[in-house]
């Protein structure tokens, strides 16, 4: 039994060192995730983020309207909310929204 209780006893130091180890990476890494998130536009709905948290029904998701000409992936449905930083990049530059609009 004390083979066992030794076992035991490295399983908790290392899990226990496992979570010092995240906990000291995380603030890191959420850093890194915000600049990645800022440099490429990302919007909610494309981190599968939006959507009803905790409203029973989901939201309902709206056509995309304009896409990024540098990336394509990158779209908007436009209307309401807070713009994407590729959208409003381009209207900083002098662009027009119309210029992005996805052909139909």
């Amino acid at each position: 039994m004390d083979q066992l209780a030794q076992l035991e006893q490295q399983i908790a130091q290392l899990q226990a060192k496992r979570q010092e180890i995240l906990s000291e990476n995380r603030a890191h890494i959420l850093d890194e995730l915000r600049a990645a998130i800022r440099l490429y536009g990302f919007t909610a709905p494309e981190l599968g983020l939006a959507g009803s948290a905790g409203k029973g029904k989901p939201a309902a998701v709206r056509e995309a309207k304009y896409a990024n000409p540098k990336n394509p992936a990158q779209t908007w449905a436009g209307g309401k909310g807070k713009r994407p930083n590729w959208v409003r990049e381009h209207l900083e530059r002098g662009g027009k929204l119309e210029a992005l609009l996805i052909a139909r």
